[in-house]
């Protein structure tokens, strides 16, 4: 329980895979699968464009990833400035 409480994982799409990375969470919490809309090598798309349930999850995300609370635009564009080199 413990290890499900902090531990994490978000799936990519590079090159027409999928990949799964795992994290440590900053805050314990028993949801596992985590969303990042931005996770792909698609064209990029502003933070505002998000529909209110995709921004919800990817806030989420930042919360439990990058220990990111606030759910402004901005603070979420931060967060998705966090992205890993090989998604850039």
């Amino acid at each position: 329980m413990l290890v499900i409480a902090n531990t994490g994982f978000v799936r990519t799409y590079l090159d027409e895979e999928v990949q799964t990375t795992f994290f440590m969470k900053r805050h314990p919490t028993l949801i596992v699968e985590f969303h990042d809309p931005f996770a792909n090598e698609s064209d990029d798309m502003a933070v505002a464009q998000l529909s209110v349930s995709e921004r919800a999850r990817f806030a989420e995300y930042c919360k439990y990833r990058f220990g990111i609370d606030d759910v402004s635009i901005q603070a979420l564009e931060g967060c998705k400035a966090l992205r890993p080199g090989y998604l850039r």
